[in-house]
C-alpha cells in the first residue's frame, strides 16, 4: 500500500520528536526494513516483493494489514530496494498476494509471525528467482505488550471518510442508467446522461449543470421492456471522429453512432454493450459484455470486437468466459486493459486480470453496483435499500486495497467513473423512497488530491 495509516505515522513523529527509541511493533517493523536495506545494498536493480504473510502470534487481520502497511512504507521509501506492493487481502490471518507478477521479479520475501511467550517474533525468508534456492534466512524478535497488541488488531474508521467527498448532488428523472463525459471542442467539459428513450447532454458551471442540448434513441424490434432499465454509455475519439455507443438490458445489440456535421449519426451496431475502448495487441478494440435480455444481470461472457474505419461489421469477434455478474466493469489504464471487476449473482466480488484468468476470491466480499477508475479506483456499494455505503478500494497494485468509505442515503443503483471540473470521481445514482414512492439523487464523489 501506498501510504502507512496516518495515526501510526503520528504516533512515530511525535516518538522521534520526543527522542523515544521505537518499541514494540514499530521497532520490529524497523529491525525487518533494516534488515532488507542491508540485504540489497549491493543490488541496486533488484525487484523484490512479498510474497506470503501468515500471522501465527495471534495479531488478527488488521494487526498483520497493520504490520504490513508501516513495512512497506518503510521499503518504498528505501531507494537502494525496488519494492513492489503485490498485497491483495487480509483474511483468516493469511495474506493474499498478486503472485501473478512474481514473475516479474527477482527476488519473493516470505514473513511469518508467530509467538514466544511475551514476545512477537517475525520469520523472514528471502528467495532468488535467478539462483532458484533460498538466500537468506533471518527471526527477530520484540516484546508487544498487550495493550499495544489490541491497538493493533482494532480497526481504524477515523480516516475511512476523509478520501473522497461528495461535490455535487441533484435530481434526476427516473430511467437514468449511466453518465459519462467528455471535452468538448473548446475544452468544456460535457456530459452525457443516458435514458433507455434518449441521452440528454449537459455542460459544466460553477456549480450545477446546464442542459444544452439531447437528441432521441430509436431502437428497432426486438425490444425487451424491463422494470428496472440498465445500461452503459461508452464515448472515445478515434482519429478525427467523436464515438458514441449504447446498449442496455432492453435490446440484443448497442447502438453506435458519429458526431458528424454538427448532429449525432448512427455508423451501425454491434452485439454486445461496449464498456471501454482500449488497445490489445496495437489492434483498438471494443470490449464489453451481454445482460440478459430484459433481465438485470450480465451473462457469462466478455467480448472484443475490433473496431476501426476501415473494420468490416462484426468481423473479429471474440469472446472469454467469466461469470454471470449483476454488476461489472473493466479497469484499463492509457489504454490498456488492467483487469476486469465483477459481483456475481450471489453478490460476491470477483476479479479477473488482464488475460482473464480469475484471481483469488475474496471471502466474504459483498457488494451492490461497481465502477473503476482507470486503473487506480474502484468503488463498490453496499447493496443496501435504505443506508447504503460507497467503499473506495485501491487497485494500482492488481489488489483490491478499501481505503475510504462513506456513507449514503439511499440506495446506489448504478455507479460510474468520471469527473466533475478537475476532481476524478465516481458518479452514483441513488433511489430514495418515502410515501409518494420516492426520487433519484445523482451525486458526484470526487477525489481533489488525485
Amino acid at each position: 500500500m501506498k501510504k502507512a495509516p496516518a495515526l501510526l505515522l503520528a504516533l512515530i513523529v511525535l516518538g522521534g520528536a520526543l527522542g523515544a527509541q521505537p518499541q514494540g511493533a514499530e521497532a520490529l517493523v524497523d529491525e525487518c526494513a533494516a534488515y532488507l536495506a542491508a540485504f540489497f545494498q549491493g543490488r541496486p536493480d533488484a525487484r523484490v516483493a512479498v510474497v506470503a504473510l501468515d500471522d501465527r502470534a495471534g495479531l488478527g487481520d488488521s494487526g498483520l494489514q497493520k504490520l504490513y502497511q508501516m513495512l512497506v512504507a518503510r521499503l518504498e521509501a528505501n531507494r537502494t530496494i525496488h519494492f513492489a506492493d503485490l498485497l491483495v487481502a487480509v483474511a483468516d490471518g493469511r495474506a493474499e498476494f498478486n503472485l501473478d507478477r512474481a514473475r516479474e521479479l527477482d527476488f519473493l520475501v516470505e514473513l511469518r509471525l508467530v509467538r514466544s511467550l511475551d514476545k512477537v517474533g517475525l520469520g523472514l525468508t528471502v528467495f532468488s528467482r535467478l539462483q532458484d534456492r533460498v538466500v537468506a534466512l533471518k527471526y527477530l524478535e520484540r516484546a508487544i505488550p498487550a495493550a499495544e497488541r489490541d491497538l493493533l488488531q482494532a480497526r481504524s474508521f477515523a480516516f475511512a471518510a476523509m478520501g473522497f467527498a461528495k461535490l455535487l448532488e441533484f435530481e434526476a428523472r427516473e430511467g437514468l442508467m449511466d453518465i459519462q463525459s467528455l471535452p468538448a471542442a473548446d475544452g468544456t467539459m460535457q456530459y452525457y446522461l443516458y435514458y433507455p428513450d434518449e441521452i440528454v447532454i449537459y455542460q459544466a458551471r460553477e456549480a450545477g449543470l446546464e442542459k444544452r442540448f439531447q437528441f432521441k434513441l430509436t431502437w428497432s424490434r426486438p425490444y425487451y421492456p424491463t422494470r428496472h432499465p440498465e445500461g452503459r454509455l461508452l464515448l472515445f475519439r478515434s482519429g478525427a471522429d467523436l464515438v458514441l455507443t449504447a446498449g442496455g438490458n432492453f435490446a440484443p445489440y448497442s447502438l453506435v453512432l458519429t458526431f458528424r456535421d454538427g448532429v449525432w449519426q448512427e455508423a451501425g451496431r454491434v452485439d454486445f454493450v461496449p464498456f471501454r475502448f482500449v488497445t490489445l495487441n496495437g489492434i483498438p478494440c471494443l470490449v464489453g459484455a451481454r445482460w440478459e435480455e430484459g433481465r438485470n444481470f450480465l451473462k457469462e461472457r466478455i467480448f472484443f470486437q475490433p473496431y476501426g474505419p476501415a473494420q468490416p461489421a462484426g468481423e473479429g469477434l471474440m469472446q472469454k468466459p467469466v461469470c454471470a455478474a449483476m454488476a461489472l466493469d473493466i479497469a484499463a489504464a492509457d489504454g490498456q486493459l488492467q483487469a476486469v471487476h465483477a459481483i456475481d449473482r450471489e453478490y460476491s466480488y470477483r476479479m479477473y486480470g488482464a488475460d482473464l484468468a480469475e484471481s483469488t476470491p475474496l471471502p466474504g466480499k459483498k457488494g451492490g453496483a461497481l465502477a473503476a477508475l482507470g486503473g487506480k479506483w474502484l468503488a463498490l456499494s453496499d447493496y443496501r435499500r435504505s443506508t447504503d455505503r460507497l467503499f473506495f478500494c485501491d487497485i494500482r497494485d492488481g489488489g483490491l486495497r478499501p481505503v475510504y468509505e462513506a456513507a449514503v442515503a439511499g440506495e446506489v443503483r448504478f455507479l460510474a467513473a468520471g469527473a466533475w471540473h478537475d476532481a476524478p470521481g465516481f458518479w452514483a445514482g441513488v433511489r430514495q423512497r418515502d410515501e409518494d414512492g420516492g426520487r433519484l439523487l445523482v451525486q458526484f464523489w470526487g477525489k481533489a488530491n488525485e
